[in-house]
């Protein structure tokens, strides 16, 4: 039977997305307009609007595709904290985070590995885009590696926010 992100994992991604009805560009180097709670893609356009019913939608749709990626892809020794964690993080970066590559002992390796220790050691280190560090995602990362310890969405969001 496959997994599925539980409610608290769900809550976790929708907590750091935040709802924002109109197209916009979270950082200067993105390529792609984000829109509603994290849908970002070619299919956004600048100053395309949407509800909050039609964005819901979208983040299901969305994250959908990554827990079908992760279920497939990482080990079932993982809890549902920890898998609903691995998902955010998919949802996030994408998922080639976890497809094989042919680097060792890296992310794809230790989940698929059900490698609990590895996982989240590395899971730690996604607070980069274009290689420089961002808040933003040290904060995020932060809670997310407490969704992973099991803490509630709302406790998780509280210390990733309280990173500084």
């Amino acid at each position: 039977m496959m997994r599925q992100i539980s409610d608290n994992g769900l809550l976790f991604t929708s907590l750091w997305e935040k709802f924002i009805p109109v197209a916009y560009k979270a950082t200067h180097s993105e390529k792609y307009y984000t829109i509603g709670w994290g849908h970002y893609g070619a299919d956004v356009k600048q100053g395309q609007q949407i509800t909050k019913q039609a964005a819901i939608e979208l983040l299901k749709f969305d994250m959908a595709k990554a827990v079908k990626k992760a279920d497939a892809l990482v080990s079932q020794s993982f809890n549902q904290s920890q898998f609903d964690a691995i998902c955010d993080l998919c949802f996030n970066v994408g998922t080639g985070v976890i497809e094989k590559d042919a680097t060792l002992n890296d992310f794809d390796d230790a989940v698929r590995n059900g490698d609990v220790i590895n996982t989240r050691r590395i899971m730690a280190q996604f607070i980069n885009q274009n290689g420089k560090p961002l808040l933003g995602l040290r904060r995020r990362t932060a809670g997310r590696l407490a969704l992973f310890d099991g803490k509630s969405a709302i406790e998780a969001e509280s210390i990733g926010r309280a990173v500084r």
